[in-house]
């Protein structure tokens, strides 16, 4: 055969094998799809196919969220429960763990860094580990988290009895936060006239109390800690409502307080995500302790007064919380992505019943901090 003949022919050979790979044999081809469509099912016993096309548009699936590697220190569960005057108890399958004295309970999971503590949600640093038979926990959730909302008499360094409050309403000016298009609801407004009406009531209790905004303007988030320090405030409460557009369907409240060094943000964990961990300490650091009391407080009053879905006590690296001086937290009242939600808190009695939740919760604040001190 001519050498001309003999490429031809090779070439036709060459063209039949790619066509087989692409549609096998019984010449079942994908359905073309569209922007939510699904392509149409082989028959049963064909393999599968695949277009060129489709091939060249896949994505790879996103990596999991990295983590540093880092030795944890850790506190025994057992010895802990036995400084904290509780009793530790564990169910028959072993991953349940309860510490108890009727007053007060913690409830845990092994290798889970979700828990409940006097029955809000709240989520440590680290999950729970074992080792050698036992459950541990990290030494800085023992410290920070499990002594001040468990006894809190243990805790050093007692800050000064609250006389001083700074508020902070979230964004403003160009900066109008979550929105609700729907409704036409801005979060700066709501967190502005929250606040409003929040200082009202702290000042009518003998309180001080300083804004980082009283318009609607725009304040760089350093800057708002630098104005409570001026302030020499003795507390920090920023207030926000939350959104999780597209979701309309999310409710509830939750309250943030600045990630503790050594430990990645609870924003961190998502798929995906790089680990945050930073293991230097921001001044606000310091306050980790009460800034925990501070934020459970809140977040116990927000809860009950307005009986909204516990979406838990985080930490996030806020801006406007690092550079603090003195104890601090961040309250979600709320989503204005949820249409129910939003229209509430669209109304005037609604916002007031929200200053008054925030202003029952800075007061169990700080009666726990009066009742210390006069120890």
């Amino acid at each position: 055969m001519p050498a001309a003949a003999r490429r031809i022919l090779l070439g036709l050979a060459v063209a039949v094998g790619i066509s087989s790979d692409l549609h096998p044999a019984g010449g079942v081809r994908a359905a073309p799809t569209r922007p939510g469509a699904t392509a149409a099912p082989a028959p049963r016993g064909s393999a599968p196919t695949t277009s060129v096309a489709t091939v060249s548009r896949q994505k790879p699936p996103p990596a999991p969220a990295t983590k540093r590697a880092r030795t944890v220190p850790t506190v025994g569960l057992a010895s802990a429960a036995a400084k904290l005057g509780l009793k530790l108890s564990v169910d028959r399958p072993g991953r349940m763990i309860e510490l108890t004295d009727g007053s007060r309970r913690m409830e845990l999971e092994l290798d889970s860094r979700e828990t409940k503590i006097n029955g809000l949600r709240f989520f440590l640093g680290e999950p729970v580990t074992s080792k050698g038979g036992g459950f541990q926990i990290s030494h800085t959730d023992y410290e920070s988290c499990l002594v001040p909302l468990l006894k809190p008499a243990l805790a050093p360094n007692r800050p000064p009895e609250p006389k001083i409050i700074a508020l902070d309403p979230g964004h403003g000016g160009s900066d109008t936060g979550t929105q609700n298009p729907r409704l036409g609801l801005q979060e700066k407004m709501f967190t502005l006239d929250v606040v409003l009406r929040l200082k009202k009531l702290l000042e009518f209790r003998g309180y001080t109390v300083v804004l980082t905004r009283d318009a609607d303007e725009k304040v760089d988030l350093p800057q708002r800690a630098i104005i409570a320090n001026r302030a020499q405030a003795d507390l920090f409460v920023s207030v926000h409502f939350n959104s999780l557009y597209p979701d309309t369907k999310t409710s509830g409240a939750e309250v943030f307080t600045f990630t503790r060094a050594g430990q990645r943000s609870d924003q961190s964990r998502g798929f995906g995500q790089e680990d945050d961990t930073e293991d230097d300490p921001a001044p606000v650091n310091r306050y980790d302790v009460w800034s925990v009391a501070l934020a459970q407080a809140l977040h116990r009053e927000t809860i009950e007064g307005l009986q909204l879905p516990d979406r838990g006590h985080k930490t996030k690296h806020l801006g406007m919380l690092r550079g603090l001086q003195c104890p601090a937290a961040l309250v979600e009242s709320g989503f204005l992505s949820n249409d129910a939600e939003a229209k509430k808190i669209s109304t005037e009695a609604y916002r007031q019943k929200i200053a008054e939740v925030l202003a029952s919760g800075i007061e169990r604040y700080a009666s726990v901090v009066r009742t210390l001190r006069r120890k």
